[in-house]
């Protein structure tokens, strides 16, 4: 009788490491796939935020001329830091039209959406930026 050693091929061993090859590959696209879903969750939240203290700003001082700093208002400094926090977070800028009794921000999300936030209280993705030509601003969302 002959004593043979069971032993896995050369052939066995090439497959199974092809297979934990292709779940890694999976595995790191959903990954990634969910870390962009989780950045645009944190830049909406965070821009919602923007609009809520827009509320609270022009509640105090009954102008959202503070929102963007318009009409020869200065703009408000809980405003700007979290416009900037935005921005930072994101590597996009925010757009920001106001007067004295409307608003509107947006930010790209991605390079066919913006989120948008507005005095109506409106929170959309749309295709486009809001316009900040002087004159025919956009200040809803819609």
């Amino acid at each position: 009788m002959q004593n043979r050693q069971q032993a896995f091929t050369l052939i066995e061993l090439l497959i199974v490491i092809a297979i934990i090859g292709i779940l890694v590959a999976v595995i790191l696209s959903s990954l990634s796939n969910a870390r962009g879903q989780a950045s645009e969750a944190r830049i909406k939240a965070e821009l919602t935020v923007v609009g809520k203290r827009a509320f609270v700003e022009e509640s105090k001082s009954k102008t959202y001329d503070l929102v963007c700093g318009t009409n020869g208002a200065t703009q408000a400094n809980s405003i700007v830091k979290q416009i900037n926090a935005v921005e930072t977070f994101s590597g996009q800028t925010v757009t920001c039209n106001s007067t004295a009794d409307r608003f509107a921000l947006s930010i790209p999300l991605n390079s066919s959406v913006h989120y948008c936030v507005d005095s109506a209280g409106n929170r959309v993705e749309r295709g486009t930026a809001l316009i900040t030509t002087s004159g025919s601003e956009e200040y809803t969302c819609q």
